[in-house]
């Protein structure tokens, strides 16, 4: 009996790399009906090609045990993420957890288009994902094959559009047919699943989804409080809005946010409470609800799990500066 098929990992890369521009190119045409879907479609695919590529780089074998009377079937992309993970195939420069929820997160609308199709205003949301998953792709590309998705394409684009930017928290409506507000509702609510379950390991929440301005410069991380949506069920007109309470997005005190940054810090020298203070002074953490919250009657604020990725990815160089802007503050 044959074996299964030799497969290339130069050709996995390369079939991947190809899948990504088609996607790329698909999505920025001006008239194209089904965008969001095909390209996903075509995102998800390339990843698994890549991913793909990563086993076989690592002599590691992509097809499953055949079964008699059928074919040789290759491996799943959720079986493929499991064993980057597991293997610890991830390139370091990457969050290897938080780029597979970036990914599980398209591939879920792939797998739940039929039920989404009239979810007025959820392109937004798809929308985000796919821009951050292009530069997760690119990185990924760049590092594991030496290809670079960026010299393939002409970023001289015309910055306009029909629509603004949406905002952290985007309001949709959808049709009278209230039968598909809870498949839209369990859709988000497993992209919120995948994002907090990155925060709370105080991963790098920024390669999930991110917002950008037409210079793709970074202008704020995500957070699992961000995918609130409101959702119209009578399409009245009316906005539904979901309170967010803080309590929960920020449950770390100030002694529990040292303990996780220094559990979550690869490089350097452990942290110290005057560590944490500078640094939370010298960036206005403070100031910044994604990071801090505070109520009018407790005593102290209060963090995000976001606050220990931003903290835990800082050198000691950047502590150092820190305190001693910090120290002469005082004097």
């Amino acid at each position: 009996m044959a074996g299964p098929p030799y497969v290339s990992h130069v050709k996995l890369f390369d079939n991947a790399h190809s899948a990504m521009l088609s996607a790329i190119e698909l999505f920025n045409k001006p008239r194209i009906a089904y965008r969001n879907e095909i390209t996903v479609i075509l995102v998800v695919n390339a990843w698994e090609l890549a991913l793909k590529g990563l086993l076989r780089q690592n002599k590691i074998r992509i097809f499953k045990k055949k079964q008699r009377g059928r074919p040789y079937e290759s491996l799943t992309l959720d079986q493929c993420l499991e064993i980057a993970r597991n293997r610890k195939l991830w390139p370091a420069a990457l969050d290897g957890a938080a780029v597979s929820v970036n990914i599980q997160g398209l591939q879920e609308f792939r797998n739940r288009a039929t039920h989404l199709y009239n979810a007025d205003g959820l392109g937004a949301v798809v929308y985000s994902y796919l821009q951050q998953t292009v530069l997760n792709f690119r990185d990924f590309l760049v590092i594991v094959s030496g290809k670079d998705i960026a010299e393939s394409i002409t970023w001289d684009l015309l910055p306009l559009g029909a629509t603004t930017p949406s905002e952290a928290v985007q309001f949709m409506r959808v049709d009278p047919d209230s039968r598909a507000v809870p498949a839209i509702n369990e859709f988000l609510a497993e992209l919120r699943k995948g994002i907090e379950s990155v925060e709370h390991a105080g991963g790098d929440t920024g390669r999930i989804y991110t917002y950008y301005d037409v210079n793709l410069h970074d202008k704020k991380q995500a957070s699992a409080a961000d995918l609130s949506v409101a959702v119209n069920q009578d399409a009245s007109g009316k906005v539904v809005t979901r309170a967010y309470d803080p309590n929960k997005g920020h449950p770390l005190s100030a002694t529990a946010l040292l303990a996780l940054v220094n559990s979550k810090r690869k490089i350097g020298r452990p942290l110290t409470n005057y560590d944490r203070d500078a640094a939370i002074w010298f960036d206005r953490l403070k100031e910044d609800r994604r990071y801090a919250w505070k109520h009018d009657t407790a005593p102290s604020h209060v963090y995000s799990h976001e606050a220990v990725s931003y903290l835990a990815k800082k050198d000691d160089a950047y502590f150092e500066e820190a305190r001693a802007k910090y120290k002469a503050r005082t004097r």
